[in-house]
């Protein structure tokens, strides 16, 4: 009996490169957008969700500036874990820009009629956001998600 202990070899690896490919290969249910850099102003927040075990995830109205300084009105989703920190307030308050890495993700844009604000001006940043919302209320807001450890200053 003429046993090939090379051909036993082979094969799982075959198997293990296939499955590789196969998994990594785009199917129309993951969100094909590459993240690309951007600068952005925070306008407002629109929500918050702080839970330890779970992570955090701040909901954000936002002007976003891609390489082809164009800019958007953008409903940017910040997720990060449940030890990590938001952006500093203060920092929004004072109207700062940021650069940092964005996504598009196209099942998350919302009507501007359908984005939550919280009464009173706490957390807006810019007055302009309300009337925005309210002339545009029947608009789609494109929604981007942003990588949270990408998030630093913009250079001025």
């Amino acid at each position: 009996m003429n046993r090939n202990p090379m051909r036993w070899t082979v094969l799982p690896v075959l198997l293990g490169v296939a499955t590789t490919l196969a998994a990594s290969a785009p199917t129309p249910f993951t969100n094909q957008s590459k993240p690309m850099k951007a600068h952005v102003r925070i306008l407002a927040v629109s929500s918050s969700s702080h839970q330890s075990f779970a992570g955090n995830q701040e909901i954000y109205l936002a002007d976003v500036s891609t390489k082809d300084n164009e800019h958007q009105f953008v409903k940017l989703i910040d997720q990060y874990p449940g030890f990590g920190l938001p952006i500093r307030p203060d920092l929004l308050r004072s109207q700062q820009v940021f650069e940092m890495e964005v996504t598009r993700e196209p099942e998350c844009d919302a009507h501007a009629s359908d984005i939550y604000l919280r009464p009173g001006d706490s957390v807006l940043y810019d007055g302009s956001v309300r009337d925005t919302l309210n002339t545009h209320a029947a608009d789609a807001i494109p929604c981007y998600k942003t990588l949270h450890q990408t998030i630093k200053l913009a250079k001025k």
